[in-house]
């Protein structure tokens, strides 16, 4: 990352933006979702002040997608020559680096409305300014105002009310501005269990490393790193953890998490749950928990989740964490068709050089988090049905404490804008021909992506927040756990002398013994979306995906690769 000015590059880009017209109409770049879909359990309130400061991401267009994309399989499928040969991140940077028009264009756009005050990624792809709300309404178009959510009124935001647009002759090399349309998603948040006869009934790291074949294992390999994500003003203590450490993992006593990012407000279930479980299910392996406030009184206002990809994007292959779990997500229909191409590009660069993303699927089942199916349709979520990342569902413990079964609660189906990759194309097949009792045809696409790709436990969760211990639910509980076990794999990986498993889904598909089978359940179906959701069967199926992690199983199979 460098700090720029506008014209920085010298007289030549100058001299190339002097001749650029901006006044040959204009181009709306995110126009595809409404924003009252945008801004769906937001509240309108009063007009952003026009000093107020906003931190804006000009996404300029890359090149050799396509490129990418074959680089990113040749390297992930085991069955391909050039398994485990990540790209490094300057490789990267210059295989999908803008066109100098590209960028010497939005240079000299930004420079026309004297906005100044810019950094850039190492490859120019992105470009962040501290831009006022009078420039930013100047320079796109659009009005900004004040909205508050519904769930929680003192978490607000600033956003533009109405579509925005660039000059036509900026449009075709941009992929969107933001914070502009798109809202923070609130969705996710793990929610308080219900209470349960027997005290055994919890699950602590003890249990779950007892469940997932792991054991007493944990890392050593010195440049292993793993991370939980953190949006939306959520934190942790250190008091909690070390708190949580001592009653149900006494091994990370005296340990440290390294905090990138503000972790200094009241603290959150959500935080406390992802560090307290992937240092504990990882154990040994340096945590890390990334933060993202998306505002704070003295900092301009900025997209948190964007924020979060041009940090992993910009942050070198030594210091970058190898693991990252996050449990923040949203219904497909929420987020435009730009943005959301933009990002899975991300994606494809972060698998490409050796890292792997989990995501939460989900707790509504095949409902939208707006509480029912609009049309009868069931609900695509993003980003776990994204085809560049492992989606990770919920389970929960079977009757009378024995095995595992689908949690309801687990959001899983198929997607309405991803096509169905190749990795997962006879899983899902077998899936769909097995026999199972399947929803009506008209609630769902059955020849696009289906997710989720995996599972773990998703209920009664131990958790120590501000102080006190409580149960709690939700996938946010599965994908930290997920993630911990994986770390210790890749551990394996890097004690050996080899590469780090990366984007892992051709693997996972490849070798599905190596999972604990979920076979019974079913996700809830909430109204307008027919009398049913999806059945868990032998195989892969649309509520745990592959199954449950089984660490015994799984180190073998990553020590064969080669």
């Amino acid at each position: 990352m460098r700090v720029v000015a506008v014209c920085f590059a010298g007289f030549v880009a100058c001299a190339l933006g002097a001749s650029i017209q901006f006044n040959d109409g204009r181009v709306a770049l995110e126009a595809d979702v409404e924003i009252s879909a945008h801004s769906r359990g937001w509240i309108k309130k009063s007009a952003a002040p026009q000093d107020a400061m906003l931190r804006m991401t000009f996404a300029v267009k890359q090149q050799n997608l396509a490129a990418l994309t074959d680089q990113l399989i040749e390297v992930s499928d085991p069955r391909r020559p050039n398994y485990g040969q990540h790209l490094t991140k300057a490789q990267v940077d210059a295989l999908v680096a803008p066109a100098p028009e590209s960028v010497s264009t939005v240079r000299r756009f930004l420079e026309t409305h004297g906005v100044t005050d810019c950094t850039e990624s190492s490859s120019s792809d992105f470009i962040h300014c501290d831009v006022t709300v009078a420039k930013a309404e100047a320079m796109l178009d659009t009005k900004y105002f004040e909205y508050a959510h519904s769930a929680d009124l003192k978490y607000t935001v600033l956003r533009a009310d109405s579509h925005y647009s660039v000059p036509r002759a900026v449009a075709s090399h941009l992929d969107l501005v933001s914070p502009t349309n798109r809202f923070p998603p609130m969705r996710s948040k793990v929610t308080k269990s219900k209470p349960v006869e027997s005290p055994d009934v919890g699950n602590t790291p003890e249990v779950l490393r007892k469940l997932y074949s792991v054991g007493d294992v944990e890392g050593s390999a010195p440049k292993n790193k793993m991370c939980a994500t953190a949006f939306l003003g959520q934190f942790f203590k250190v008091s909690d953890l070390d708190k949580f450490w001592k009653e149900y993992y006494p091994k990370a006593v005296g340990r440290t998490v390294k905090v990138v990012g503000p972790d200094t407000g009241m603290p959150g279930i959500e935080a406390s749950l992802d560090i307290e479980y992937i240092s504990s299910m990882g154990g040994g392996v340096a945590a890390e928990f990334w933060s993202y406030a998306g505002h704070a009184p003295d900092n301009p206002q900025n997209e948190p989740f964007l924020t979060w990809m041009y940090q992993v994007a910009n942050t070198s292959d030594a210091d970058v964490p190898l693991v990252f779990s996050t449990s923040y997500g949203e219904p497909e229909d929420t987020v435009s068709l730009p943005y959301m191409n933009r990002i899975e590009a991300e994606f494809q660069k972060v698998g490409a050089r050796g890292i792997t993303l989990f995501f939460a699927s989900g707790d509504s089942g095949v409902t939208p988090d707006s509480g029912s199916c609009t049309g009868g349709r069931f609900a695509g979520q993003w980003p776990a049905g994204s085809p560049w990342v492992t989606g990770v569902g919920g389970t929960e413990t079977g009757v009378l404490g024995g095995g595992e079964k689908a949690w309801g609660g687990s959001a899983g189906g198929f997607s309405d804008r991803w096509a169905r990759p190749s990795f997962q194309a006879d899983a899902v097949s077998k899936y769909l021909s097995s026999g199972v009792k399947l929803p009506d045809s008209s609630h769902y696409n059955a020849t696009s992506r289906a997710f989720p790709d995996v599972s773990a436990q998703a209920v009664n969760f131990m958790v120590i927040n501000g102080g006190f211990g409580m149960p709690v639910d939700g996938t946010s509980c599965a994908s930290p756990t997920f993630g911990g076990v994986f770390s210790l794999l890749n551990d394996l990986r890097l004690q050996s002398g080899k590469s780090t498993l990366g984007w892992v889904n051709p693997f996972f598909y490849q070798n599905p013994t190596i999972f604990n089978d979920i076979t019974e359940g079913s996700n809830e179906a909430g109204p307008g979306c027919g009398p049913m959701g999806f059945e868990a069967t032998t195989g892969w199926d649309p509520v745990t995906g592959l199954g449950t992690p089984n660490y015994a199983k799984m180190k073998d199979a990553v020590l064969a690769l080669p």
